[in-house]
């Protein structure tokens, strides 16, 4: 993702990355949601939850970061416009991005996107949640039929009804059933039947992004789910398959980028507009194969830097205050439970 954002922040570097496989980093978004729907199905299996609770930790673990960066860029955009390659900031486009109601983007209408563009998937996340939460009403056995039914329903219609609302396009894309394909992968796992052994796991995994890469040219709305989700799934299956397997061991680095991911996710925009700013003013733009590859490792590392150093001062501190409240919460409920009940007299 942050590849696929740093290739057009400046024209001249964009020419080397322009078009074809280049649009590859795009389906960073299908493993992302096919992850999402593992976790759902594997974090509700561990520890069965209430819809409302779900519903509750799902808002904690997103919205308070999403929610700072969102008016941090809101800010930004009023007081330093030229991070931004293009943005009109107007009252309606921040309320429904802080609230996840996809509309057309003021600065390119015919783009369906929040303030914070990257949010756009987290649109998609949140009608995920709240539809699992509903079905977390359902027994479990039902959970995955009827989520299937329902954004496969969706899809169908989305394919054959020209929509006009922002709305109805946006979640009538047949991106959703990649949370669909999570969730199956999440049920294998836990019946011990997702376990390639490593010579067949590595192969899936290297198909899986070779395929990803070469059909990329070939992604549109109607392809998508073939050129993006399907190797995605393949690719998730195959790393799910190697650390059932045990074969793949712990790693700090990568721990460390797989814990600051949201974060890094969520300010690598803001992050992006800085380096450029910086490159341009020091002159260090020439349109030349070399400085281009040197603005994108720059650039990639210090957005992941800065998402590091965000993960640390805001969203984990974030983090912790939410999980004392729930503690203090449930502490307070079950000294409550505990009291002994009190006759009344008179």
């Amino acid at each position: 993702m942050v590849f696929h954002h740093a290739r057009y922040q400046i024209t001249d570097f964009e020419v080397f990355y322009k078009g074809g496989v280049w649009l590859f980093g795009q389906a960073g978004v299908d493993i992302f949601f096919v992850i999402s729907g593992f976790i759902m199905w594997m974090t509700t299996s561990a520890r069965p939850t209430t819809p409302a609770d779900f519903i509750r930790n799902r808002v904690v673990r997103i919205v308070p970061m999403y929610w700072l960066v969102t008016l941090a860029v809101a800010a930004a955009a009023i007081l330093m416009p030229n991070l931004f390659r293009a943005v009109e900031l107007t009252p309606e486009h921040v309320i429904k991005s802080l609230f996840f109601v996809p509309h057309f983007y003021p600065g390119a209408p015919t783009r369906i996107w929040p303030l914070l563009i990257p949010g756009w998937t987290l649109n998609y996340e949140m009608f995920f949640y709240l539809v699992f939460a509903a079905a977390l009403f359902l027994p479990r056995a039902l959970i995955i039929p009827a989520i299937t039914a329902l954004f496969a329903a969706i899809s169908v219609i989305g394919l054959v009804v020209p929509f006009e609302d922002p709305i109805l396009i946006f979640f009538a894309d047949s991106i959703i059933l990649e949370f669909v394909a999570g969730m199956l992968l999440g049920r294998l796992y836990l019946q011990g039947r997702l376990a390639l052994p490593a010579w067949a796991a590595v192969p899936a995994i290297a198909a899986g992004l070779v395929w990803m890469v070469a059909l990329t040219p070939w992604e549109a709305p109607e392809t998508r789910l073939l050129v993006w989700g399907v190797p995605a799934v393949l690719t998730v299956a195959g790393c799910l398959s190697l650390e059932a397997g045990g074969a793949v061991g712990r790693n700090g680095f990568l721990i460390l980028l797989g814990n600051a991911s949201y974060s890094i996710y969520l300010t690598h925009i803001l992050t992006l507009g800085v380096v450029r700013t910086v490159w341009n003013r020091l002159g260090l733009v020439e349109q030349d194969p070399a400085a281009a590859w040197i603005f994108m490792a720059s650039a990639m590392a210090i957005s992941s830097a800065v998402g590091v150093a965000a993960y640390f001062l805001l969203e984990a501190p974030i983090q912790r205050l939410a999980r004392r409240r729930r503690a203090g919460c449930r502490s307070g409920v079950e000294a409550g439970a505990r009291l002994p009940a009190v006759k009344s007299s008179g």
